[in-house]
């Protein structure tokens, strides 16, 4: 995982931990004091509320600002995500006499939700359709909706544009998971030239994911049946119906992690992550070991050491976390069962494309 994904991620659980903190330390209600430094800070109601104001509207923030916008190269308008949230936790958790000041966040948020559904709503009738039009196409959904919506320096273009392209392949994850889940659906799909070294692609992982989920859906249904019977069975199908996502994980990862489709060489590190390369992107492929304490701050796909280098002449998206996350690279290594495999099919298309254009020119 890149270091702008880890700090995101423990961006998360600190602002999780945060907030639950604050509601466990902030009173229910402030006794009425003479406002200075001196008697805020003797009454314990008071100190409480401050400390956990300064962590709410100064810790979060700060820790937002260098984390996330500085280390991950993001806009410096989103610090209004953080301070929104923190102030919508205050509206709800303050005692009265602050919530109240709070108010307006409860009457902001409407008008900001209708805007982001219409917005979303158009984005998505845009993409169904545009699934619903490469339903009869053969392979992997996902690939049709990069080809459809992906092009040269799509980033550069524009929000809209990169908004479309993620929100198609989360979409697209759902008929492809079914795709790969079902051996009938995938029986024509292009057939592996090496397949990465996963856990997720031996089948006693898939045996312990699929009982897990079983416990998970019983454990689930019982804790919240006891609140709502019906909010129960939804919660439980929602955890069970991931069964198939993991099935198609399993296939994925021991079949077609690593695979050629119209001159593009597509990388499957399991389910939760891919990368569609474009030959003509590819500055060399190189044959070697890295250990992984070498190249910690690199892709590296697959278990062990990587036996194979990937350099790109531009930037190549790798979009993870069922495309929620995309990051940039310039190399990938890969841990993969038959490295000369590989060579010898990127040498063998690359000698093609030269004879070609030669007999062109």
């Amino acid at each position: 995982m890149r270091k702008p994904i880890k700090y995101r991620l423990a961006f998360l659980i600190v602002a999780a931990a945060c907030f639950y903190v604050g509601t466990l330390f902030l009173p229910e209600t402030l006794p009425e004091i003479t406002f200075s430094l001196k008697s805020i800070w003797a009454n314990t109601q008071w100190r409480n509320t401050v400390l956990v104001t300064l962590a709410y509207f100064v810790f979060l923030p700060v820790l937002y600002y260098f984390w996330i916008i500085q280390i991950g190269n993001q806009a410096l308008w989103k610090l209004l995500l953080v301070l929104s949230l923190s102030s919508l936790v205050a509206r709800y958790n303050y005692p009265e006499k602050l919530a109240y000041y709070f108010e307006f966040i409860t009457y902001l948020k409407y008008p900001i939700i209708a805007v982001l559904m219409v917005i979303e709503i158009l984005l998505l009738v845009t993409i169904v359709k545009a699934l619903w039009g490469a339903r009869k196409l053969s392979g992997d959904p996902r690939v049709h909706m990069l080809e459809q919506y992906a092009g040269d320096n799509i980033y550069e273009k524009g929000s809209k544009e990169a908004k479309k392209l993620e929100l198609a392949l989360m979409f697209a994850h759902e008929p492809a998971s079914w795709y790969y889940a079902i051996p009938r659906f995938s029986r024509n799909h292009v057939p592996a030239i090496a397949n990465l070294r996963l856990w997720s692609a031996q089948w006693w992982h898939m045996s312990l994911v699929c009982v897990a989920l079983v416990v998970a859906t019983y454990a689930s249904y019982l804790a919240i049946a006891l609140w709502s019977e019906t909010v129960a069975i939804v919660v439980a199908t929602l955890i069970f119906y991931l069964i198939v996502m993991f099935i198609a994980n399993y296939r994925v990862s021991k079949h077609y992690s690593v695979y050629l489709i119209n001159d593009k060489l597509m990388v499957n590190n399991s389910w939760w992550g891919m990368t569609v390369i474009p030959l003509l992107n590819v500055q060399k492929i190189e044959a070697g070991k890295w250990a992984p304490s070498t190249i910690k701050e690199q892709f590296h796909f697959g278990r062990g050491s990587a036996n194979v280098k990937l350099t790109f002449i531009s930037g190549q998206q790798y979009y993870s976390g069922l495309a929620t996350f995309i990051e940039p690279m310039d190399a990938l290594f890969l841990s993969v069962d038959d490295p000369s495999a590989l060579l010898e099919k990127y040498i063998s298309l690359t000698f093609e494309r030269s004879k070609y254009s030669q007999a062109v020119t």
